[in-house]
């Protein structure tokens, strides 16, 4: 998996919208370094309760990295900063695309309130 990829998966996620109107590039360059070449790319994109970062780095000589992160866009009552935690991570590659899309997902969800009791069958 490449940059490209990644930017191609962005375009994907907001088609038929333009990807510049909903997430934001925080970083998009390359550099070299004595184990190689390293391309790295970090964007943010907003719900009404969290901001998510994702950083995607392509790296010459390995695998490479995606990552995730999640910040709460308000505090807590009585609190003064923002809360966050880490989502799924691993190898730049499509199978950690998949896990990260599914923990924004899974972190976007609401819990029940109330369960419905379960039907018992009929005899």
């Amino acid at each position: 998996m490449k940059i490209q990829d990644f930017d191609n998966w962005l375009r994907d996620l907001i088609y038929p919208r333009e990807v510049e109107d909903f997430i934001e590039t925080i970083y998009d360059g390359g550099q070299g370094d004595p184990n190689g070449f390293e391309y790295k790319k970090k964007v943010a994109f907003y719900t009404d309760r969290y901001k998510y970062y994702i950083v995607a780095i392509e790296k010459e000589k390995n695998n490479g990295y995606l990552g995730c992160q999640v910040e709460s866009r308000k505090p807590r009552a009585g609190e003064d900063w923002h809360r966050g935690n880490d989502l799924a991570d691993g190898g730049f590659n499509s199978q950690t695309l998949e896990q990260i899309k599914n923990s924004i997902l899974a972190y976007e969800l609401e819990q029940l309130s109330v369960r419905k009791p379960q039907e018992t069958p009929e005899e």
